[in-house]
């Protein structure tokens, strides 16, 4: 599913507040694998932040149009759906319940 259903199906998320959280933890993809983010600014050569990138390459991936190798692909898949699980108990946390 692309990352535009999964916002318009979850009122919780939205794509600025993922990217938000994707830029928060991308130091931890680089440390996985530091190849990873060149190799994907490198497919897109734009100037577009890494974070926005990441997330062109999940809808890619969800096309099944990937260049990145299996890997690679289970990689930002990973990432994305942490960042994405990450996103929704934050908001739990902020304001997903009122309190009277």
């Amino acid at each position: 599913m692309k990352i535009k259903e999964l916002i318009q199906q979850t009122p919780e998320m939205t794509e600025e507040k993922l990217l938000e959280i994707i830029d928060d933890n991308v130091e931890f993809l680089k440390k996985i694998n530091k190849s990873l983010i060149r190799r994907i600014e490198q497919i897109y050569k734009c100037s577009d932040s890494i974070n926005k990138l990441i997330l062109k390459e999940y809808d890619t991936i969800q096309d099944k149009q990937s260049y990145l190798t299996k890997s690679e692909r289970d990689l930002i898949t990973g990432f994305v759906g942490a960042c994405m699980i990450k996103m929704v108990k934050n908001d739990d946390n902020n304001g997903g319940a009122t309190e009277s």
